[in-house]
């Protein structure tokens, strides 16, 4: 077969395009395909850090997991937190995005005061809401105490140990992070609100149609695309929790918080257990995949119908 040749012109821009891309394909390859590809090798190993024989032991470490009844508990937890933060805190971002779309005064005030969490590191975000969670001066028990005497109930308020109780341990956690990433989906959100023609809505309204009528039949189908992305990030987002248990209760109490990714790291950097660690990090991200996948698969038919 002959080859098609193409011009001089067109293999210098490819040859500059690549040149290009070059930097980061060598950065993904050395810090994510090979750590990836190697990671899986040492998931067949009785690798501990200290010794020196590293045996092989095939899928050994995987069938372990199996038996591993803290590993359960961290799974549970982990799709407990997702329960907690991936849906309700689209809800929160989608409701910013739709207050920002109505052309509000001060638009960019507000934009600015919802994203101000976003770049804050998750060690600032931990003490920030570790004050406002301490049973002793924090803001929480003091506007609930606020509330119980204003509503007259009977009896003396209780603080909530928000940290210190394995039933208020996780949702505290949950509430702290919707408030930590509610401002980066409310910015791709409204990104999606402002490119829906405004003609569909003037249609619509010609047509009788109700505000929920025009958001259930016009924002909610074309803002998929948004709606998706967000949904899939924050499900990968919500998989891998890790400072917010590790800062703020390192797991406990009575392992209410402990997360997959955190016991993950127990495993390997303190109990040295490197192979068996990494059997943890590929089962979940088998897990994390297939509920991706399940996402597009159920947006997809959503779109179709």
């Amino acid at each position: 077969m002959k080859r098609m040749a193409f011009p001089a012109h067109q293999r210098h821009e490819a040859l500059v395009g690549y040149l290009f891309i070059a930097p980061y394909l060598v950065l993904f390859v050395l810090f994510v395909l090979v750590p990836v590809v190697w990671g899986f090798f040492i998931s067949l190993h009785n690798w501990h850090v200290l010794g020196e024989q590293k045996p092989f032991v095939g899928f050994a470490n995987y069938r372990a997991l199996l038996r591993d009844d803290l590993f359960g508990i961290a799974l549970l937890n982990t799709g407990y937190f997702a329960l907690l933060t991936v849906v309700p805190g689209n809800v929160v971002s989608l409701l910013l995005a739709l207050g920002l779309n109505a052309r509000i005064r001060g638009e960019d005030v507000y934009k600015a005061i919802f994203y101000l969490p976003v770049i804050l590191s998750v060690a600032v975000v931990a003490i920030i809401w570790r004050w406002m969670y301490s049973t002793e001066f924090g803001l929480l028990n003091y506007y609930l105490k606020v509330l119980w005497q204003f509503l007259h109930l009977p009896g003396e308020f209780q603080p909530v140990p928000w940290l210190n109780s394995p039933q208020t341990a996780m949702p505290s956690l949950a509430l702290m992070s919707i408030w930590w990433g509610a401002g980066g989906s409310m910015l791709i959100y409204l990104a999606g609100l402002r490119a829906i023609p405004e003609e569909y809505y003037e249609a619509a309204r010609i047509d009788g149609a109700s505000t929920w009528g025009r958001f259930w039949h016009i924002t909610l189908p074309l803002l998929k695309p948004s709606l998706l992305f967000c949904l899939v990030m924050s499900l990968i987002g919500s998989s891998q929790v890790f400072g917010q248990s590790y800062i703020l209760t390192g797991g406990g109490p009575h392992y209410s918080t402990l997360t997959v990714v955190l016991y993950m790291y127990q495993t390997g950097f303190s109990l040295y257990r490197m192979g068996y660690a990494c059997a943890v990090a590929y089962v979940m991200f088998l897990i994390v995949l297939g509920f991706t996948l399940l996402q597009f698969r159920l947006l997809s038919a959503r779109g179709e119908e």
